[in-house]
């Protein structure tokens, strides 16, 4: 998948957190409450978004799921969501698909369930609706994959970030979700 990234916008996990706790967005905090619950973890490097909610972050280690075990044995009040970023490709809805039905192939057995999930944050992206719909079609006509709303085999997660946008495509498991 490295030739979907360029070196400027990869990123290995993305962990977005809550918003509005006790009336504030608590960007500081919610940077140090990552820290402190990757505290025996060395092998990471945050990097802030354009975006309050939402850090990326860049693994030394070969499996991205020791960080979400890590942040599932940890208490924390602002995490939201932590996922591990299958690739990373610029905003185009078209792009987008065509990349997520690239990465499912090669991930996904024919005959299993799946769920869409989308988080556009730009007000001039493609609306949220049209890319799940999308999404939903393709996969089901040419991965021979079941739309799901609840307890799907997979999860894909389609997380824009302004000109570029992550995509996953994991176990439920796989993802930390609060």
């Amino acid at each position: 998948m490295d030739s979907l990234e360029s070196e400027a916008d990869s990123f290995d996990l993305i962990v977005t957190f809550k918003e509005w706790i006790r009336g504030s967005y608590p960007e500081i905090d919610e940077i140090n409450e990552l820290e402190l619950a990757l505290k025996n973890m060395t092998s990471y490097y945050i990097k802030e978004t354009e975006f309050y909610d939402v850090v990326t972050l860049d693994l030394t280690i070969e499996d991205p799921y020791e960080v979400i075990q890590q942040l599932t044995k940890s208490s924390t009040e602002f995490i939201k969501k932590a996922v591990p970023i299958d690739a990373i490709v610029p905003s185009a809805s078209d792009q987008i698909i065509d990349t997520a039905l690239e990465v499912a192939s090669n991930k996904i057995s024919k005959g299993k369930s799946f769920t869409v999930k989308c988080e556009i944050r730009s007000k001039y992206h493609a609306s949220l609706s049209e890319v799940i719909e999308k999404i939903q079609d393709a996969f089901g006509r040419k991965l021979d994959l079941e739309y799901v709303n609840q307890n799907p085999d997979w999860v894909i997660l389609i997380e824009e970030l302004g000109n570029t946008t992550a995509i996953a495509i994991q176990r439920p498991d796989k993802i930390l979700i609060n």
